[in-house]
């Protein structure tokens, strides 16, 4: 048992804080287990949680940034980790919600699930635009993250922070019919996107990795935001103003019943490539969350479905995307090895 993490009436996660040395590298400053106590009235296997003051360092960092990100309330710290998906059509009236994403380097790279990308092609807003590499452009569209402002700066509410660039794998299918649009077979429903490194030289708060895969019959916990609302937007003097935004990050708890390690050749269920099934309740709007293993020491795969009502949800693992290329070449896996990036490397038995 990793202590600090999990007991015998809650559950909790292992959570480093980030923060950039002086010589310019990433480091973990430090590292503290967070418990989670479900609220009052919420049953153990899913339920949003307490939220009391935490303290993550008893040494700050000396980015200021980052010192905020050092303290706070329990929700306050791992929304910085775990964040909503957005896609905005610029000058429409509301920000649609349209998943979960957690961060893997300090520097900025996220994953989430490779369906929450498509929404805008599938759901039929946005103007999508391929071209024969299969790279994408989208036209009056906005897809990013929401990451909250620390109430202690004395400005209150979250900041919209965009994509760069994203990823994700597998070979579109074009038909022949012309009322039909193309279709994307997917290799996995994992996707990796890039935020902007920041100005000011502080750290996205990373959670852990694993290259490892689930084991049968280990205990299992997703992390995400359960059937969010989308963003109502004003506009004052022509300039869009989001307003508030707040959604409880919940947490579904369960076990994994079945591993499909080679799904990607055998096609053992729906759910694209190298998966699992766990027994866990995941409503709308949790795709791309996080699925907690080692007791919340790190993260071994991705929300990608459920059935309605039903606790039976599959995820993906994220392992064997960590070596897919991006395409300039690079890797998560390549990352993680050349150091240089803000990403854990875990080691020890179980994780």
């Amino acid at each position: 048992m990793i202590r600090g993490i999990s007991t015998d009436s809650n559950l909790g996660i292992l959570k480093p804080l980030w923060s950039r040395r002086p010589d310019g590298r990433w480091a973990i400053h430090d590292m503290k287990g967070i418990n989670l106590k479900p609220k009052d009235g919420f049953a153990s296997d899913f339920f949003p949680f307490e939220s009391g003051l935490e303290l993550m360092t008893q040494t700050p960092p000396q980015n200021l940034r980052d010192l905020f990100a050092s303290f706070g309330s329990t929700d306050f710290l791992l929304k910085q980790s775990i964040v909503p998906v957005i896609a905005w059509v610029v000058g429409e009236k509301i920000v649609r919600c349209i998943g979960t994403a957690f961060v893997v380097s300090a520097s900025g790279y996220i994953i989430t699930a490779s369906h929450v990308l498509l929404d805008p092609q599938e759901s039929g807003y946005g103007k999508i635009d391929r071209a024969q590499d299969q790279r994408e452009t989208v036209s009056d569209l906005l897809m990013g993250v929401i990451i909250p402002v620390n109430p202690a700066t004395g400005v209150r509410g979250f900041e919209i922070v965009p994509f760069e660039e994203a990823w994700y794998w597998g070979s579109w299918e074009k038909s022949p019919l012309f009322h039909e649009a193309d279709k994307l077979n997917r290799l996995t429903d994992v996707a990796v996107c890039k935020l902007p490194e920041r100005e000011d030289g502080s750290a996205y708060q990373a959670l852990n990795l694993s290259l490892f895969p689930f084991e049968k019959g280990e205990g299992a916990f997703a992390m995400g935001y359960a059937e969010m609302k989308d963003i109502q937007v004003e506009y004052v003097d022509g300039k869009p103003n989001f307003g508030q935004f707040h959604h409880d990050l919940c947490i579904s708890f369960g076990e994994v019943t079945e591993l499909y390690p080679h799904n990607h050749i055998n096609r053992d269920v729906p759910t694209p490539g190298p998966s699992f099934d766990f027994q866990a309740r995941i409503p709308g709007r949790m795709s791309g969350a996080p699925i907690f293993g080692a007791q919340g020491a790190i993260i071994r795969g991705v929300v990608s479905r459920s059935f309605q009502d039903e606790k039976h949800a599959s995820g993906c693992m994220v392992g064997p995307v960590m070596t897919l290329p991006f395409g300039n070449g690079s890797s998560l896996k390549k990352l993680m090895d050349a150091g240089t990036e803000g990403m854990s490397v875990v080691r020890g038995k179980g994780l």
